[in-house]
């Protein structure tokens, strides 16, 4: 058995009780656990937080028998709400904190452990809730991050380091994570847009999305310049406005960019159904009609009775339509449009199909698609005050096709460092009558540029078959937090150089507190 008990009460501080049964090899034979959240004074969207912890239980690992129970409780203090993760990080760090204790009392290295239940693609790729992980990378990733981060080599050289050193300890470890992607509510994963095509060539788009400096509208705009072959800059993503996109479910779940660009698409798909219709007309006339408004009216057909009329032969890229070896520009393209009297605006709702998770039942696909990661960490304790420095932290993703490269590895960094301050510093406490009064940055530590990775490398393994997603990309909003687990039980691994077989209890956040009295609970 064994007891998380991670402080962080706006992220819903969670106690993990698991029983746990494995082979001598380390692999998970059985698994029992019972998650008691804080939900503070009121129920809040506790409920829904605890639903993803209990999804992400089973982390990135194949459990052949599991049995997965959750309460709130209500207790003295404000109320908890969503944050980063949604529930997900502590599902996922309860996993990963078992197979450490598992490898801890085989005497076997983690990885070692990770490895060998991790899910698989023919068999083992089944969740307790009856998903199965398709377009399965995390053998992949495991395989690759070991190699390119050398991991054997610094082991052997941490081994050698902790036999002699008394005054600071080294520990690595690797975890992973699996995030689920669509909202658990499944009537959420739903959206709307409204683009606007005007005669100079130039589009407008409205969406339900919220840019918070995520880059959602970044590739909002990138979508709909891909569609019309136009450039970023001709087209102009508007404010989010209930006047133009009413009752839109909130920019969470990682699946902002997943439903708001999807509708995106779908309401340009309708416009280039109607203006391809017009450039075949006209692109196929010989000589080609002139373009004024005395043109022969033209019949377009309707998105929804789609004419079988080829209209995916026709092209629009660079600013031009192309046809048969036959082009005009877009703008052209455009007047015709205006001039016979064809919208050039349209509105499209998406909702994300192939969700069948029956709550009566529990079991089915609550889940889209999963995005998976894997990270190493490298950590030096110091015995004497117990400050933590991350030497070094390796990131390996896949998430699809990236969209927009600089923006997916700004959310994987900022991502991994956020979850850093969650794992290590920040800790709230709070007076016996529930107030809190670690209220202000004298008494509440958040991660500063001394607190990341001295080195610090991001990758992402190509994965151009996530045919589930716009663009075949894959959320990342919220998966790369999940790996900053890899630094705690990086810490975990250190301070099991002083304990011998007794297994280290490391509470969450480990601050330098908790790391001393744990460091002294082994020394006595």
């Amino acid at each position: 058995s064994a007891q998380l008990r991670p402080p962080t009460r706006p992220r819903r501080a969670t106690i993990a009780v698991a029983e746990v049964g494995f082979d001598d090899f380390g692999k998970i034979l059985a698994l029992k656990v019972k998650l008691y959240a804080d939900g503070g004074a009121y129920t809040d969207l506790s409920p829904s937080i605890l639903d993803r912890a209990m999804f992400h239980v089973d982390g990135s690992y194949y459990l052949e028998n599991a049995l997965i129970e959750a309460w709130v409780c209500k207790t003295n203090t404000h109320s908890n709400t969503a944050f980063r993760g949604f529930g997900g990080p502590q599902g996922n760090i309860t996993i990963e904190y078992i197979i450490e204790d598992i490898a801890q009392t085989l005497g076997k290295d983690a990885v070692e452990i990770r490895v060998l239940n991790a899910y698989q693609k023919a068999d083992r790729n089944v969740t307790p809730y009856g998903q199965v992980v398709e377009n399965n990378l995390l053998p992949e990733l495991f395989s690759k991050l070991i190699e390119d981060s050398e991991y054997q080599k610094r082991r052997k050289n941490i081994d050698v380091f902790n036999q002699s050193s008394k005054s600071e300890l080294r520990g690595l470890s690797i975890t992973a994570c699996k995030f689920g992607i669509s909202f658990t509510a499944k009537f959420l994963n739903q959206g709307n847009a409204l683009v606007n095509v005007h005669r100079d060539g130039t589009i407008q788009v409205s969406t339900g999305a919220t840019e918070m400096g995520q880059g959602v509208n970044t590739k909002i705009g990138q979508v709909v310049a891909y569609e019309f072959g136009v450039k970023p800059s001709d087209v102009q993503v508007l404010l989010t406005s209930t006047e133009k996109n009413a009752n839109t479910s909130p920019t969470a779940a990682s699946s902002g960019s997943d439903i708001n660009c999807s509708a995106a698409l779908l309401a340009c798909e309708k416009i280039k159904f109607r203006l391809s219709q017009i450039a075949i007309m006209h692109l196929s006339a010989t000589p080609l009609p002139p373009i004024a408004p005395s043109l022969i009216e033209l019949e377009v057909a309707d998105w929804n009775q789609r004419s079988p009329r080829d209209t995916d032969a026709v092209e629009f890229r660079q600013g031009e339509v192309f046809f048969q070896g036959k082009s005009m520009s877009l703008i052209d393209l455009i007047d015709l449009a205006y001039f016979n009297r064809v919208a050039v605006s349209d509105y499209a709702h998406y909702k994300t199909e192939g969700l069948s998770f029956d709550r009566a039942k529990l079991t089915g696909n609550a889940f889209k698609y999963f995005t998976p990661g894997v990270a190493v960490s490298e950590v030096s304790v110091d015995t004497y005050t117990g400050e933590v420095k991350v030497l070094r932290s390796d990131i390996l993703m896949d998430i699809g096709r990236p969209m927009n490269l600089g923006v997916d590895i700004g959310q994987v960094t900022g991502g991994f460092v956020q979850g850093i301050g969650w794992v290590t510093t920040e800790k709230l406490y709070y007076d016996k009558s529930g107030a809190l009064i670690s209220h202000s940055p004298t008494t509440y530590k958040i991660p500063n540029i001394q607190d990341t990775p001295r080195v610090f490398n991001v990758s992402l393994l190509e994965n151009n078959f996530n045919k589930q997603n716009v663009a075949r990309s894959k959320a990342v909003g919220e998966p790369p937090l999940l790996l900053s687990a890899s630094v705690f039980m990086a810490i975990k691994n250190a301070i099991s150089y002083r304990s011998k077989k007794q297994l280290v209890e490391l509470k969450l956040p480990a601050t330098s507190e908790v790391i001393l009295m744990e460091l002294h609970r082994h020394e006595l």
